[in-house]
């Protein structure tokens, strides 16, 4: 009966964890690269919520300052990222490099949205990925913590088992 519902509540937490999983994927992270001293892609398309991270592959620092957004210095090898909440055409530019622009479009999410492009504190160096900045663990994490639920209870439902077999 106990290992039962250590399994029950095993599942009760895999389904807890997709469903956090599908929540975190609701907003997405979109890559813009600086190399060549370009933005690649130039126009890039997001929604409402979206976060959009800049990596500068180049070999001078570069920023992407638009209209009510800024990254700040951006150095080699590191990334900086903005949320975008307000649906709009936001073009912006490189203000160490004038010839550098780019564009944001940012379509309007479903469920709405208010506010303006916030800028977290987020410029990081390059190691594996950027930094995520929606305060919400990746799904990577989420999945991790998921399997690492069911092996516990797995693990507990293989004692409780063993303790009534003694």
């Amino acid at each position: 009966m106990r290992a039962s519902r250590a399994r029950l509540g095993a599942v009760v937490g895999v389904v807890a964890a997709l469903f956090m999983v599908a929540g975190a994927a609701s907003a997405a992270d979109k890559a813009v690269s600086i190399a060549g001293f370009a933005f690649n892609p130039g126009t890039i398309t997001v929604h409402a919520g979206d976060t959009v991270t800049w990596s500068n592959q180049d070999a001078a620092s570069h920023t992407a300052t638009g209209s009510g957004f800024d990254t700040g210095t951006i150095a080699t090898g590191s990334s900086a990222s903005v949320k975008f909440d307000t649906a709009g055409t936001f073009a912006y530019h490189c203000s160490i490099h004038s010839s550098m622009t780019g564009t944001v479009v940012v379509e309007a999410a479903a469920s709405g949205g208010g506010g303006k492009p916030t800028t977290p504190p987020t410029d990081t160096a390059l190691i594996g990925r950027t930094a995520d900045t929606s305060g919400v663990p990746g799904p990577g994490v989420l999945a991790i913590l998921a399997l690492a639920g069911l092996l516990g209870a797995t693990a507990v439902s293989r004692r409780l088992a063993r303790r009534r077999a003694d």
